[in-house]
């Protein structure tokens, strides 16, 4: 098979020869707006066994094959999987209530060539390739009967964001045959209707492009309105949409006595009318290649900057770059790109059609399994997802209000508006689990750990969502006056779905806790010199209660639960990890992991052993965390692209399943990596009793890129040695070590030695004010 850059050669010199299907014109990759923090050290990496980042796999049908899952592609604006009939916009539902799910559009870009593997039952062979260099999908198909080749690229731009973009190159293989035209006819297309928007007739415009060879391009476009809101007092109107895209004809045609020939076909989507069409006649002003390139420039970028590689086990670095990849490619590359939460299954999924699809909603899964990846990997990443909740603070306090407390309370499941839009089918969840209020906080405490960026805390409105959350869980708790002497918070259900309305559970306990600190810390960085803090919500969650038996010293998960009692996936045990919980002893940690572990449902989504990975590792039980690494992705990720599910092999559940994805790479960077974030400082612990391990098979772990504080660290480890490099700086940074060495000013490129020592990376000036740092006690 051709390398990528022998086909983008022959791809160019067949443009530049015949100059067939978009026009030239238009600015080059190199006046491209440069992605925010695309920093790097310039430091080669040929000490690892790098495979390329591809993911092939070949077969003689790739429609109507059960068997084969094909991945989700998008660009933060808009999502599809490939081949499937329908194309999501961010922000765009339908359905009131809990029947709100994703509008599906027409996918007129699901373009097909009647040929080959193509056909439900073609049956000669071709190359599929997910390039997560480039971010596209590409089919290569080889015709010996006519003696061509087929190279179809698809890719939602990554720049032009509102255009998915199919580009077909057809390469003539035997010159003997040059006289005459190969034509390669074209599946039907998609019919354009939708059950969840109301599209006017299709109308068809002419325009001539401005390039040097005036092609004429013949558009078409039809808008349209979604059929019901989501929810008539906070949405008073249906939302628009608009879908353009040029011409495709019945069949592809090389013309005699040329070699080679290239077809470009837009889809443009958008709320505003004119957005789509601007966007479409720009890419239609560009060559083909250069199209192309302003996409992949995008990509490369991305790779450069960050990156996870490990050497000695391929198929784990294979898990390792499609989890980066398709948990990225659902953000937007511009940090001025918006948010609408981020959905278990992606922006490419969510229709309705198919409940596994969780409709596109935003859960606990937003800021406790996604977030914390995310907020290493790009700054802008995690403020756009916050962003999507700081938005929707008024009326997560008018549904606290409802239930007569304060505060805000945000919904377990969330939409376009920010109602409650669970599901009919399942309203126990959105009754009990009010943890996802303090999830949020904490997602958000995470954030400024990170970037210590006091000025976007207090301007963007993050810190009024703070003290909101907090005085909702001051008015939830109750006071026992007759036992206990704390607080209680009742009907509740933790992250083990099959327990509900119950009372005191561990992790919404703890969860809140850090709510109500992380409360007066955000009020205090942002109040007026003069104002005063009238609540001190410190004072309650130093008295919530955290069920703890002295007898087994394990923390039972709420107040009644006999231990060996089943549960459905991980939760007291979060207390160790994400929750960095330090007010427990390492017996009363590892005998939760043992509780827990085995009366744990075996069906479990993945991030439940994720975090049990994380857990061993931090008690040094490294074997125990092995076995939970591999259960952790091995039974969820299936066929060549390495999709995610759900659940476990046989079974299915949601395809796309990100949330897997980013429980499995918090067990890479904060396990097995050994980062971890605080509020004044982010520490890198060199392994297990001062040895560095290794994900299991692996020989050599490198983390590029992680962001903290506007520098960009790079974590190597070998089995012998753990080294930081910082690669990047925009302030003043020290480091220190476990051993009370004092600290000294972070000199860039320099690589600092851990030597079973951890290794503490801080502010120089830490911008706090005289603010304390949350205590982070409960149930004292």
């Amino acid at each position: 098979m051709p390398t990528r850059s022998t086909y983008l050669d022959v791809m160019f010199a067949g443009l530049l020869t015949l100059g067939i299907a978009v026009g030239g014109g238009g600015h080059t990759s190199a006046e491209l707006p440069a992605r925010p923090s695309t920093v790097t050290s310039g430091r080669s990496r040929t000490d690892v066994d790098k495979p390329p980042r591809k993911l092939t796999g070949s077969s003689s049908a790739i429609l109507g094959n059960r068997n084969w899952t094909l991945p989700t592609l998008a660009n933060g604006h808009l999502g599809f999987t490939v081949f499937e009939d329908a194309v999501y916009m961010g922000g765009l539902y339908a359905g009131a209530g809990g029947l709100s799910h994703r509008a599906r559009i027409p996918n007129v870009a699901n373009i097909r060539p009647a040929i080959g593997c193509y056909r439900e039952r073609g049956q000669e062979q071709c190359t599929q390739t997910l390039d997560m260099e480039q971010g596209v999908f590409r089919i290569k198909f080889s015709q010996d009967s006519d003696r061509y080749r087929l190279t179809h690229t698809l890719y939602p731009h990554a720049l032009y964001t509102r255009l998915i973009v199919n580009q077909f190159f057809i390469e003539r293989l035997d010159e003997r045959n040059a006289e005459r035209p190969i034509s390669v006819p074209l599946m039907p297309p998609v019919p354009f209707l939708s059950e969840d928007i109301t599209f006017e007739p299709i109308r068809a415009v002419q325009f001539r492009s401005g390039a040097p060879e005036h092609q004429n391009h013949l558009i078409y476009e039809s808008c349209g309105k979604t059929v019901e809101v989501e929810d008539p007092i906070q949405q008073p109107s249906v939302r628009p949409v608009c879908v353009v895209w040029n011409h495709v004809p019945e069949r592809l045609t090389l013309p005699p006595t040329e070699r080679t020939v290239t077809f470009t076909f837009l889809m443009a989507v958008d709320g505003d009318e004119a957005s789509a069409h601007d966007e479409l006649r720009t890419a239609l002003e560009l060559p083909a290649d250069e199209l192309l390139r302003a996409h992949t420039s995008r990509w490369r970028s991305f790779w450069e900057r960050f990156d996870i590689l490990t050497t000695g086990n391929e198929p784990l670095q294979r898990a390792v770059w499609a989890s980066i990849f398709y948990l990225v490619s659902n953000l937007p590359f511009a940090s001025s790109g918006r948010s609408y939460g981020f959905s278990p299954t992606g922006l490419g999924r969510g229709g309705g059609s198919n409940l596994d699809d969780y409709e596109g909603h935003s859960f606990w899964d937003t800021e406790i399994w996604m977030l914390p990846v995310l907020n290493v990997i790009d700054r802008s990443y995690a403020r756009s997802l916050l962003q999507y909740r700081i938005e929707r603070l008024e009326v997560a306090k008018e549904l606290a209000a409802e239930l007569g407390y304060g505060g805000a309370r945000y919904p377990w499941e969330s939409a376009f508006t920010g109602t409650e839009v669970t599901q009919p089918c399942c309203p126990a969840v959105a009754q009990y689990q009010h943890h996802i209020t303090a999830d949020i906080s904490f997602g958000l405490r995470q954030h400024l750990a990170a970037t210590q960026d006091l000025e976007w805390l207090c301007a963007s409105g993050a810190d009024r969502m703070a003290t909101e959350i907090a005085s909702f869980w001051a008015s939830r708790v109750t006071f026992n006056q007759t036992g206990t002497a704390q607080y209680d918070i009742a009907a509740v259900m933790g992250p083990d779905e099959d327990h509900e309305n119950v009372t005191n559970n561990a992790y919404t306990n703890v969860v809140a806790g850090y709510a109500l600190y992380f409360g007066d810390f955000a009020y205090c960085l942002c109040a007026e010199s003069n104002e005063l803090q009238e609540d001190h919500w410190d004072a309650i969650a130093k008295n919530i209660k955290l069920p703890y038996d002295p007898i087994r010293d394990y923390h039972p998960q709420y107040d009644g639960y006999n231990q060996g009692t089943t549960i459905k996936q991980a939760d007291t045990v979060l207390l160790g990890y994400p929750l960095q919980y330090a007010g427990m002893r390492p017996t009363t940690r590892s005998n939760d992991l043992r509780a827990y572990e085995s009366v744990t449902r075996a069906s479990g989504p993945a991030m439940t052993w994720a975090m049990h990975s994380v857990n061993h590792l931090d008690l040094g039980e490294v074997e125990q965390a092995a076995i939970n690494f591999n259960r952790s992705y091995q039974p969820y990720i299936r066929g060549p692209f390495q999709i995610w599910y759900e659940l476990q092999q046989p079974d299915r559940g949601a395809q796309n399943f990100l949330t897997g994805a980013g429980g499995f790479l918090q067990s890479v960077l904060f396990g097995y990596g050994g980062v971890r974030l605080h509020l004044n400082r982010l520490e890198l612990h060199p392994g297990t009793a001062g040895t560095p391990v290794l994900p299991p098979g692996s020989r050599q772990l490198i983390i590029k890129g992680v962001q903290y504080l506007g520098a960009l660290i790079t974590v190597e480890k070998t089995v012998s040695q753990s080294t930081l490099t910082v690669t990047h700086q925009e302030q003043p940074l020290t480091i220190e070590f476990g051993d009370r060495n004092a600290p000294r000013d972070v000199v860039i490129n320099v690589t600092y030695y851990l030597r079973n020592r951890t290794a503490i990376v801080r502010a120089k000036n830490l911008p706090y004010r005289n603010c304390m740092l949350p205590e982070d006690i409960i149930g004292r």
